[in-house]
């Protein structure tokens, strides 16, 4: 791999998205991304003091992609508060297959537990989102007597196993046969079906939404 002269920074982010993709964030090593890069092993460290420093970059760029992928499914699927939801949900298991490294690193939990101010000002923006989109969806009728906030949690959980069992080495092949379109539909739709609101998320009824 090659950069132009003052661009290192983007190169180690870059180096490093590939080397989460292909091995995951354990096996990344300032040292080794300097040794890829043919820079001297000091050279990362004029941009990032140490990998946590560079895993956060990485996770700030990682959710304002993220943020910008969801949005617009949301906004393809139309005015639908329902749709929309159903659209987000979708995209959030698109998005772990398309960008894996950015996935892999933003839903890390070593990453998060040190997150700087940036980090967590995106993470905040994230959920911020999902939030707005789940109450817009109980307004317009799904699921209107639960909590908001268990519903995301139920929601999130859902499509972060689905994506988890999609993208690790243990559950990844055993799907690999099958259809992943249809099946990131199956799984969004048992939490959400914009046809048959009321039959999703078969939880108990009567709380107030926080």
């Amino acid at each position: 791999m090659t950069y132009h002269h003052g661009n290192l920074r983007k190169a180690l982010l870059d180096r490093a998205a590939h080397v989460i993709a292909e091995q995951g964030i354990e096996s990344l090593s300032l040292r080794a991304l300097a040794r890829d890069l043919g820079v001297s092993h000091a050279a990362p460290s004029r941009h990032f003091a140490d990998k946590a420093q560079l895993l956060q970059a990485l996770a700030s760029e990682g959710d304002k992609q993220f943020i910008d992928y969801i949005f617009a499914a949301a906004e393809a699927a139309g005015d639908n508060p329902l749709e929309r939801y159903a659209a987000m949900g979708k995209a959030y298991i698109r998005f772990s297959l398309e960008f894996p490294a950015y996935y892999k690193t933003i839903s890390h939990p070593d990453v998060m537990a040190h997150a700087d101010a940036a980090l967590r000002a995106t993470g905040e923006q994230r959920r911020a989102i999902i939030h707005d989109a789940a109450r817009a969806a109980q307004a317009a009728g799904w699921l209107p007597d639960e909590a908001t906030d268990d519903v995301v949690i139920f929601s999130i959980a859902t499509v972060h196993g689905v994506a988890g069992m999609l993208t690790d080495s243990l559950h990844g092949p055993k799907h690999a046969s099958r259809d992943t379109d249809k099946l990131i539909e199956n799984m969004v739709r048992l939490i959400i079906d914009p046809a048959h609101p009321q039959k999703s998320f078969p939880g108990k009824t009567g709380k107030a939404r926080k």
